[in-house]
């Protein structure tokens, strides 16, 4: 009688595990390397003490950055602003003269000139640096149908690019009571969490068409480890760059001209990062270039980011523009 309990028990076992091996969710997302026609690329600058060589060497390297873009022929609109929430007069407003446009756009006389000048936004802005909300302010109601009217377009891919020194301070006036120098690492747990500013973004993305694409970039302090002197790891905007499947270089490069390249590429079009439909387990992805295995790998291959469920390609695996990509894995158990 032990012989036959023991012999049911086993096959109830089995029977659950081939239960469940039949009710593992599958799942197959395509997607297109293909050129937009509209760009809408935001430059969120540190306007602190400390950012005139950076600024500079954004303004000097600009013919890296739009030489991709104007390859393929994009309708840009190109907007500048700072990081200076505190300045109410300013806080959330595209950067311009008076008399001159809002954004520059190809048919903007002297487009690079003028972004030369308007990047350098000078250095007297607030030591509070909040770029994550700055950017979140232009881009929504009021001051983007008012005082920046024009520069969003609903169907264009929207890229979002920090450049700053310092890790953001984005509070929402939590830190107004706080006036010593170092109130936004000292009291650093009163910040906004990240979660709620990425999704604020993302309620943005969903205000647009449902194909614009949205990506978001930084140019900041790396990690302490990587010895940048000047400069605080600027992880919080690294965390909205991993988000949105951006970019991520270090402000402490003495040339910037490689950074410039690559976000200009990125924002014509080329993308180097894809987000899933939904998390997969990692080790069940298989990624096809045109029907063409390409092997993971961070030199010339593809990686996965688990928490934002972000296919990322590197070097020569990047897809070529036209391409389909089409990548199949098994839904994670949590989801």
């Amino acid at each position: 009688m032990r012989n036959l309990i023991l012999a049911s028990a086993l096959s109830v076992l089995g029977a659950c595990k081939s239960d469940h091996e039949v009710i593992r969710r599958q799942q197959s997302d395509v997607f297109y390397q293909e050129p937009t026609n509209e760009v809408d690329i935001l430059w969120v600058i540190d306007n602190s003490q400390s950012m005139a060589d950076e600024q500079y060497k954004v303004a000097s390297e600009f013919d890296s950055f739009i030489s991709s873009i104007e390859e393929t022929g994009l309708e840009f609109h190109i907007g500048v602003m700072t990081t200076d929430m505190d300045n109410l007069d300013q806080r959330g407003q595209l950067v311009h003269g008076e008399g001159e446009p809002v954004y520059l756009a190809p048919d903007t006389p002297d487009y690079e000139a003028l972004f030369a000048q308007r990047v350098q936004v000078g250095i007297d802005g607030s030591d509070r640096e909040k770029g994550i909300d700055a950017a979140y302010q232009a881009l929504s109601e009021p001051l983007v149908s008012s005082v920046n009217d024009g520069f969003l377009r609903s169907g264009a891919t929207l890229s979002i690019i920090y450049v700053s020194d310092e890790n953001d301070c984005t509070d929402h006036g939590a830190l107004d009571g706080y006036h010593e120098q170092l109130a936004c690492y000292d009291h650093s747990d009163e910040l906004v969490p990240l979660r709620e500013l990425i999704d604020d973004y993302r309620n943005l993305r969903r205000d647009r068409e449902a194909q614009a694409r949205m990506l978001v970039s930084a140019v900041v302090g790396p990690e302490i480890i990587d010895n940048c002197d000047g400069a605080v790891p600027g992880f919080r905007y690294d965390t909205m760059a991993d988000a949105f499947g951006g970019l991520i270089g270090s402000i402490c490069e003495e040339d910037f001209s490689g950074i410039m390249n690559n976000l200009g590429l990125e924002a014509s079009g080329l993308m180097t990062s894809f987000q899933l439909t939904y998390p997969a387990v990692e080790d069940t992805l298989e990624v096809y270039v045109e029907d063409v295995a390409v092997d993971p790998g961070e030199v010339d291959g593809w990686t996965y980011a688990p928490e934002y469920y972000i296919l990322y390609f590197h070097g020569s695996a990047v897809p070529p523009r036209g391409s389909e990509i089409t990548v199949h894995y098994e839904i994670a158990s949590a989801y």
